[in-house]
């Protein structure tokens, strides 16, 4: 250990006090270094600064403009103008430049007075500039600036407004489709940065996408709608309904009525009921044309005639029947309901037979019937008054009906005391008895009248006794009538009776049952009646007829064919304006998921054939002017680096590859004999990495360039710093490798100057650096030399 230490202050006094080569070899180094650095830098900065000299031609120096605004290269004079015009018009103290022409396009730069810069200024920019001819565009420059890129349109205000509460935000604006943060000053640049961040971190939007053909008909009250139902789950806390800007946007109120006119048109569009021939199936979008008001029938094969009527399928039921639109002509001229497919502009088979139902038809049908209805309500009125007057009277006399009728079943029951006492004798007396021998009596007399009259014809004098008999049997007959009469009052006396029990027990049952109904309330309930009835008729019927037939008349006088077309060119215009119809974001929590999310919308929604999947609020777009100064940052370094790597090259080629060389005499002297066979192979592939003259070449190589590179501040694209070094090293490794063919050495020279004594510092000072390639250690050698 202490032979180690020794050896290793004895290196380090001749390296460092000493005037030995190793001191040279370190000053050498040192030099190179410097050299090499300085060079790389100096090239490097002279490039950076050419090119920052040129971006500022074009565009100014950093903050100096704040918008560029775009003129066609033939009205860049006229527009100048103008642009001075509103400079001095509206910025008095603000300046123009013209920039370069690229495409057919002159650019000129305008610097904005500081009072100038306001958030109304930048979002009012369009307008103000508005006047110029053949402008082109204008885009925001002011620096330091941040632009939010991909922000949903409904979320800008929320966006900004959190913004703005950042500490060292100007303030932040509507730029076109972005939100751009105008920064107090540079050094707040990263820290507005790092808060602007976080801040879209916290949110997220869900975003809700409709296939084809399953659009929603108004997709902002839809997302209105889900917003709301996640709005009433505790854990979501908040959702707004974000892909259209609902609280400053007129396009969007203006859109949005329309989709409602859509709406109303089609729902009076008439509507086909198509139910498909056998082996025919119908897809959405199919046309199908019916004969409509033309001369002859559709025949397949021939080509439409403009008098068809079209309907397009827009609903495939799931028992094979479709509904359609008429997209040509009109419902009503489809009288024959057979439709024949359409293709490309031929009519084709048999494919079904329709029902048209006619909305504006029916609606018209309807107010007509309405409005003749509402003229009878004034008699209808007045008959129901007279007839509630009818009702109070009959209410007022309720009473005394019922008196009457107690009274005239009190009469009943006297009248049946009385038969009762009259018949009571009558109903004892048995008159069968008396009625039976009278029979028999006046049998008796009749067979003894016969036997007279037979005897009178013998004796004529009984003729009297004859009659004086025949006037007995008369009477007897007489009083059997009277008894018989007798028996039928008795009996008729018993069924009075008895049917006045009966209408007696019923009367007083039906008295109880009227006592029982409420007489003061039905009068008051007719009084109410009698009042609504009033008030009814104090209506202005014949106003309410009128207008019932104006809205009979103001039913859409339009065409099927009128309708289809509103609709579809509505469509178009929706389609290219803010509302999208096949996509619905919702801003929320960064932490709810489409898992948590989905059955709320799904239930809002009303079926699962949607796709859900989430996105960022926003992208942080990097500052041109400052992405154009990395790359030249990155230039810079990319000069640097090259010139450090050719300087090491050659620093290591003129320099050291000579000592690289003694290096190598010197381990072959001492080398063992050589190997044969594979370990002379083995061994060979291991010196060309440990051997001495290896060890130093990468160790040379790795200190020149990774200090060449700290210094000048190189550096190479997709080269990680680990890796300077090892391509140092992997440079001396070649050299060193070579260095008897770059730096051959006099080997008779070197021998002879071991020879007469000269130690290894001088052979290598007076022999071997004057020999070798003309280069640095050469000159700095010179003054060391005592054999010149």
């Amino acid at each position: 250990m202490a032979a180690v230490l020794a050896k290793t202050r004895k290196t380090f006094v001749r390296t460092f006090f000493s005037n030995s080569f190793n001191r040279d070899i370190l000053i050498l180094l040192i030099v190179s270094i410097i050299i090499g650095s300085s060079l790389a830098n100096l090239i490097a900065m002279s490039a950076n600064t050419y090119f920052s000299e040129t971006i500022s031609s074009l565009v100014g120096d950093y903050g100096e403009f704040d918008l560029l605004v775009n003129v066609r290269e033939e009205m860049k004079q006229n527009g100048q103008a103008q642009i001075e015009k509103v400079i001095e018009q509206v910025f008095p103290g603000g300046k123009i430049k013209e920039g370069p022409t690229l495409n057919g396009l002159t650019s000129f730069l305008v610097g904005l007075p500081a009072q100038n810069k306001t958030k109304q200024t930048y979002e009012s920019i369009d307008s103000i500039f508005g006047s110029v001819p053949g402008r082109s565009g204008i885009s925001i420059m002011t620096e330091p600036r941040v632009t939010l890129k991909a922000v949903p349109e409904g979320a800008k205000n929320t966006i900004i407004e959190q913004i703005m509460q950042i500490d060292g935000v100007l303030f932040a604006f509507r730029d076109g489709g972005s939100v751009t943060v105008i920064i107090q000053s540079i050094s707040k640049s990263a820290s507005v940065n790092a808060e602007i961040e976080k801040l879209l971190s916290q949110y997220h939007t869900i975003d809700i996408a409709f296939p084809v053909g399953s659009e929603p008909e108004n997709s902002m009250r839809l997302g209105e709608q889900i917003a709301n139902a996640m709005r009433e789950e505790k854990a979501v806390g908040y959702a707004e309904s974000v892909s259209v800007d609902s609280k400053s946007s007129d396009m969007v109120y203006l859109v949005s009525s329309m989709i409602e006119l859509k709406r109303f048109l089609t729902a009076f569009a008439t509507k086909a009921t198509i139910t498909p021939a056998a082996g025919v199936t119908f897809m959405l979008g199919d046309t199908i044309a019916f004969q409509g008001t033309a001369a002859s029938e559709l025949v397949s094969g021939v080509p439409l005639d403009s008098a068809n009527v079209l309907v397009k399928v827009t609903m495939v039921k799931s028992g094979g029947s479709a509904e359609g639109m008429v997209i040509q002509g009109d419902g009503t001229q489809a009288a024959n309901g057979q439709g024949h497919a359409v293709i490309n502009n031929v009519i084709g088979n048999l494919v079904g037979t329709a029902v048209f139902h006619n909305p504006r038809t029916q609606l018209g049908n309807a107010l007509k019937e309405t409005s003749s209805l509402v003229l009878q309500i004034p008699k209808i009125a007045q008959d129901a008054q007279n007839m509630t007057g009818v009702a109070n009277n009959a209410l007022n006399s309720y009473s005394g009906s019922i008196t009457a009728v107690e009274e005239t079943l009190s009469s009943l029951a006297k009248a049946e005391t009385t038969i009762e006492a009259a018949t009571s004798g009558l109903a004892k007396l048995d008159t069968s008895a008396i009625q039976l021998q009278l029979t028999n009596s006046s049998r008796a007399m009749g067979s003894l009248v016969s036997t007279l009259q037979i005897i009178r014809l013998l004796n004529p004098e009984v003729s009297s006794s004859i009659n004086e008999l025949t006037a007995t049997q008369q009477n007897l007959v007489t009083l059997q009538n009277t008894l018989s009469a007798v028996d039928n009052v008795a009996a008729d006396a018993r069924r009075a009776r008895a049917a006045i029990d009966g209408i007696v027990a019923n009367g007083n049952s039906m008295v109880t049952n009227l006592r029982t109904f409420d007489v003061n309330g039905a009068r008051q309930t007719l009084n109410e009646t009698g009042n609504g009835i009033a008030q009814l008729q104090q209506f202005n019927t014949p106003l309410i007829a009128a207008q019932l037939q104006y809205l009979g008349a103001a039913v859409p006088n339009l065409k099927d064919e009128e309708i289809s077309r509103s609709a579809n060119l509505m469509d178009q215009f929706i389609a290219g304006q803010v509302i999208p119809s096949q996509r619905i974001q919702i801003l929320t929590k960064n932490n709810i998921t489409t898992d948590f999310a989905g059955p709320i919308i799904y239930r809002v929604v009303g079926h699962n054939n949607v796709s859900l999947y989430t996105s960022a609020v926003g992208i942080i777009e990097p500052d041109p002017r400052a992405e154009v100064m990395t790359i030249l940052m990155q230039v810079k370094a990319i000069l640097a680096g090259m010139v450090s790597l050719i300087a090491v090259m050659i620093f290591l080629t003129l320099d050291h590859t000579a000592i690289m060389t003694v290096i190598r005499r010197k381990r072959a002297v001492n080398q063992a004999p050589r190997a044969k066979g594979v370990r002379r192979v083995v061994q060979g592939v291991k010196n060309s990495f440990t051997a001495p003259e290896c060890i130093y070449g990468m160790g040379v190589g790795a200190l020149l360039l990774t200090a060449m590179f700290v210094l000048s501040g190189g550096g190479i694209p997709n080269l990680p710093w680990i890796g300077v070094p090892f391509l140092g090293a992997v440079m001396g490794l070649l050299l060193a490798n070579n260095a008897e063919k770059i730096s051959p050495i006099a080997i008779d020279e070197l021998t002879a100057g071991e020879s007469l004594g000269l130690s290894f510092d001088e052979v290598m000072r007076e022999i071997v650096i004057p020999s070798g390639r003309p280069g640095l250690l050469q000159t700095m050698n010179r003054r060391k030399m005592k054999f010149k």
